[in-house]
């Protein structure tokens, strides 16, 4: 046992369920066998290590940012989480995690018990499927512009980073299921785009009149694609699928009512169609295409200003600047 473990700490140890235990340091002062059991490593091994080595990049990062911030606020957090054991096995666990503090120093108790293996795998499976069906989808309905894999993937980073943001402010009351969702369907924005004409879609002048109500088309025709799809897998696809069509249908929906396809107004908007609106405007402008040139990050900047209150999100646009591109931006490790 660490020199540093309080006494009144020791009786965790003898729980049943898996237990480690950490110092106000977040280095972990000791674990009990069942802990040993259920990740394959040793306790002289753990003991001393920051608690930080356990984490798991399948699990997402604004999941970790939610623990962190319960604790800060002297709370209990439980959840479910993916860990992964000495031999690479990825299990689900259910674990909570409760803040004592004792002679004014706090310590951390984590209680973990791992789920049924056959489970795990299925559910695990299910959501490697979706994320990459996802892409294939939003891929294929763009496949005619040899850079769009790249602006897909922009895109949901980019989203990713102002959700955080986002989350950590608290102001708008996210839950992690619900930017979880966001980031996985952004890349279906455009899906409706695989029914407008190349030559509108890629065309290096002006559209005319008549061309830009074709493309002006393309939220309402994706809305069309998603449903077939998802009435073709029995609606087994899409978890939240009015968030998938938010997205779509309402990404180009600007603050002051002069949008398309609806003409939608403030927060008529939906929630996540204002946040991609965002980060799918700021990508395309400072992304080469072969028919335009990129904008300097400081050009893209001073468009997403001048259209503050106009065709963005005031508030969203704010954030965006000053976490996700400014000198305060998050950093996703």
């Amino acid at each position: 046992m660490s020199k540093k473990m309080p006494k009144e700490l020791t009786y965790f140890l003898k729980l049943g369920d898996a237990v480690v235990i950490v110092d106000e340091d977040q280095l972990i002062i000791d674990v009990n066998q069942q802990y040993e059991i259920s990740t394959g490593y040793k306790r002289e091994f753990l003991i001393g290590l920051p608690v930080g080595c356990l984490k798991s990049s399948a699990t997402p990062f604004v999941m970790y940012k939610s623990i962190e911030n319960t604790l800060r606020n002297g709370k209990t957090w439980s959840g479910t989480m993916i860990n992964v054991n000495k031999s690479l096995e990825q299990r689900y666990s259910f674990i909570t995690i409760t803040p004592i503090e004792i002679k004014g120093i706090v310590y951390y108790v984590g209680v973990m018990r791992v789920a049924e293996q056959l489970l795990i795998e299925e559910v695990n499976q299910k959501q490697i499927d979706q994320k990459e069906l996802f892409k294939l989808l939003a891929l294929s309905s763009e496949m005619r512009d040899v850079d769009i894999a790249g602006h897909l993937l922009n895109v949901q980073k980019l989203s990713e980073k102002l959700l955080l943001s986002l989350f950590e402010d608290r102001t708008y009351n996210l839950s992690v299921e619900y930017i979880n969702k966001i980031i996985q369907y952004s890349v279906l924005h455009d899906i409706g785009k695989s029914g407008i004409p190349e030559s509108i879609l890629y065309k290096t002048g002006t559209l005319t009149i008549h061309e830009r109500k074709i493309m002006e088309m393309h939220p309402l025709i994706g809305i069309d694609v998603l449903n077939k799809i998802s009435d073709e897998m029995n609606n087994k696809l899409f978890e939240d699928i009015e968030i998938a069509r938010n997205i779509i249908k309402s990404h180009h929906e600007n603050w002051d009512g002069s949008g398309y396809p609806m003409g939608l107004k403030g927060e008529e908007i939906p929630f996540e169609a204002r946040v991609i609106s965002i980060v799918d405007v700021y990508d395309a402008l400072v992304s080469s295409r072969a028919y335009k040139k990129s904008w300097t990050k400081e050009e893209a900047l001073s468009y997403l200003k001048e259209q503050k209150g106009t065709k963005f999100d005031p508030n969203l646009v704010e954030v965006f600047i000053e976490k996700v591109i400014g000198e305060n931006s998050i950093i996703l490790k």
